[in-house]
């Protein structure tokens, strides 16, 4: 069903951000700048589901472009139709449309069967959605002749996000939450959002006088997201009221050791790299093993990501894997996604990437 914020005065753009307030604008406009999240050049697909934040966020940049320019090409709404709540699921994708159309930017629409994909591959149904909706955007990017896709994560979905992965268990990199900018299996997702919190976003919607769409879906429990949101997070609040504030606050420390971690990586793999070659990487074991664990699992990272020209995450499994490669005996090796192998050699860690793999890498769930 659609859902209209109370109507207000709307002028023919949005408002500039005042540096006083607390406004969707301003935080937008802010991480915009410190990321670069919008392309000078070409297009940029906005991925828009017809729920509050996404239809915010689209209206936002259409305000964007009009006062700064950019991006130069168009915009274009990218709808993925799921199909999980039948006329629902179609009257979302009019919505969007006419949406789109009264915003006088381009519509793409792509239809999507999760449930297939789940049946077929037993992952869960969230996880299918989401693969298949990622691989859909990408599709939608090419099309429009670009590779950045801008989507609407905010900062409640943020602090869902790591509470959950603290739940399920992840690391340093788990627990830096998502990126405001990340190359995700070929596609650049920016997230011009993920500072903005969803009162802003409602708060934005009734002050542009905006419809949306409501997801019936999003009142259930079944979901892990949802039972985070509707029933986690109220109680923990009865400890913390400033739970949401806090998670973000971790988040950021994570993220800054992660940077920090992942650019020490950097540094110290020259020393260790016997060869270094298109399709092949040839580390020093011995001298790997004067590391830290820590640095190690980053230096692993760094190796599989350039092998992959793209995000490689790690799960636990691998990286034990290779930690146990490190102390064993030549001859032993252990595969990874997209066709990597690493095998130990005499004194060595090598790692090859056979040429060729039909798909890119589907991250996890944590990406």
């Amino acid at each position: 069903m659609a859902t209209r914020s109370p109507r207000a005065p709307r002028g023919s753009k949005a408002a500039r951000p005042n540096p006083r307030d607390e406004r969707l604008e301003l935080h937008a406009e802010r991480l915009i700048s410190a990321h670069e999240l919008i392309p000078r050049e070409g297009s940029l697909v906005v991925g828009v589901s017809g729920g509050p934040d996404s239809v915010a966020l689209l209206d936002f940049l259409v305000g964007y472009r009009t006062r700064h320019g950019i991006p130069q090409g168009d915009l274009v709404a990218g709808h993925v139709n799921h199909g999980l709540r039948g006329e629902e699921s179609e009257e979302d994708a009019a919505f969007v449309e006419e949406v789109a159309g009264r915003l006088g930017v381009r519509f793409m629409t792509s239809r999507i069967d999760p449930v297939a994909r789940q049946r077929e591959r037993g992952e869960s149904l969230e996880e299918a959605a989401r693969k298949l909706r990622y691989a859909a955007l990408r599709r939608m990017a090419v099309a429009a002749g670009c590779s950045r896709v801008a989507v609407a994560h905010t900062a409640d979905d943020q602090a869902e996000t790591i509470l959950l992965r603290l739940i399920r268990g992840a690391g340093i990199t788990g627990l830096s939450g998502m990126r405001p900018l990340r190359r995700l299996h070929g596609l650049e997702v920016v997230r011009p959002l993920l500072t903005t919190t969803k009162r802003q976003v409602l708060e934005y919607l009734t002050r542009r006088g905006l419809t949306h769409r409501e997801d019936s879906t999003n009142q259930t429990t079944d979901p892990r997201r949802n039972f985070v949101r509707l029933e986690l997070l109220p109680r923990i609040r009865r400890m913390n009221p400033s739970i949401q504030e806090t998670l973000l606050r971790e988040s950021a420390l994570f993220a800054e050791v992660d940077s920090y971690l992942g650019a020490e990586a950097g540094r110290l793999l020259p020393n260790v790299v016997i060869t270094r070659e298109r399709g092949k990487i040839e580390l020093d074991a011995a001298g790997l093993l004067l590391y830290p664990e820590v640095l190690r699992k980053y230096i692993f990272r760094y190796v599989l990501r350039e092998l992959n020209e793209d995000i490689l995450d790690l799960s636990t499994a691998h990286v034990s894997a290779l930690h146990s490669l490190l102390t064993s005996r030549s001859g032993r090796s252990a595969d990874f996604p997209m066709g990597i192998r690493a095998r130990r050699e005499r004194g060595a860690l090598v790692f090859t990437k056979r040429e060729g793999e039909p798909e890119r890498v589907e991250a996890p769930s944590n990406a």
